[in-house]
């Protein structure tokens, strides 16, 4: 009867938390291309969509064909989604004039790679020869990687705002959307120490689910909160108008160069 109620409830949990996030993500990705300004964030939100697509799926079906699935699925949505944030400020750092942001931005990406990939090799290795069932090694590696990450994902973008001015409305929900990354810790840490205490029940999995859920969420943000911005200051500019040729557009705000614009909106990275 337990096993059942831990069971029902994660498939409520799971499932509630993976279809908001399957719908946010839809919804960015229909929204960016009926603005036309898909660019390579939305390519990794799609790919995080995918996999995050698989793991509700794998809440549904037999635990042994699912753990494999599972291990890559939960890695593959969780660092993509990181990838699309970092990359939505790629275009910041580019157009800085300043190599450091430049830097800075291509040294995070490569290190999201390398702990990516490291993850997944250790994850593997697991399942291959433990049944995919995760030991303290791997506890100590996911809450190493997911609070260096998600702090990188706050600290990062906020001071690469810093460099251009922004209206003071608009920067506080641009720092809203990126402050949301600190929530994934509050289930890494918890899923980590379940992890190292051998603790391997519905709880733990569902934490997983949720982290990688919640991440996802997060990535959308970024384009959500430029929509509803738009729409409270109820811009009716022709979406079909040529872009303005003195700014440089990411998924969030437009930085002025050699002028001057008041709107967050969400757009891609192009030039006049």
């Amino acid at each position: 009867m337990v096993a059942l109620f831990y069971s029902s409830q994660l498939s409520v949990v799971g499932s509630v938390f993976h279809s908001i996030a399957i719908i946010c993500t839809i919804f960015r990705l229909v929204y960016r291309g009926w603005m036309r300004q898909l660019w390579w964030e939305d390519a990794w939100a799609a790919l995080a969509l995918i996999a995050d697509v698989v793991c509700l799926a794998c809440i549904w079906i037999d635990d042994v064909i699912s753990s494999w699935i599972l291990t890559i699925a939960f890695t593959t949505g969780l660092w993509a989604a990181r990838m699309s944030v970092i990359f939505s400020i790629i275009p910041i750092a580019n157009h800085s004039g300043s190599k450091i942001h430049k830097r800075i931005t291509s040294l995070v990406v490569v290190c999201f790679a390398c702990m990516w990939t490291a993850l997944l090799v250790q994850k593997i290795s697991i399942c291959e020869y433990h049944s995919c069932r995760m030991d303290k090694s791997v506890a100590v590696s996911l809450l190493i990687t997911d609070v260096i990450a998600d702090i990188v994902l706050v600290v990062v973008p906020l001071y690469l705002l810093q460099t251009i001015g922004r209206p003071r409305s608009s920067m506080i929900l641009v720092q809203f959307a990126f402050g949301a990354s600190l929530l994934v810790p509050a289930f890494t840490i918890p899923h980590s120490a379940l992890l190292l205490l051998n603790i391997y029940n519905t709880n733990t999995l569902m934490f997983a689910h949720i982290k990688a859920a919640l991440s996802l969420i997060i990535c959308n943000l970024l384009v959500i909160v430029a929509f509803l911005y738009r729409v409270y200051l109820k811009d009716t500019s022709n979406i079909n108008q040529p872009l303005p040729s003195n700014g440089v557009f990411t998924s969030i705000i437009v930085i002025p160069i050699g002028g001057s614009t008041n709107a967050l909106t969400s757009l891609s990275l192009q030039t006049g």
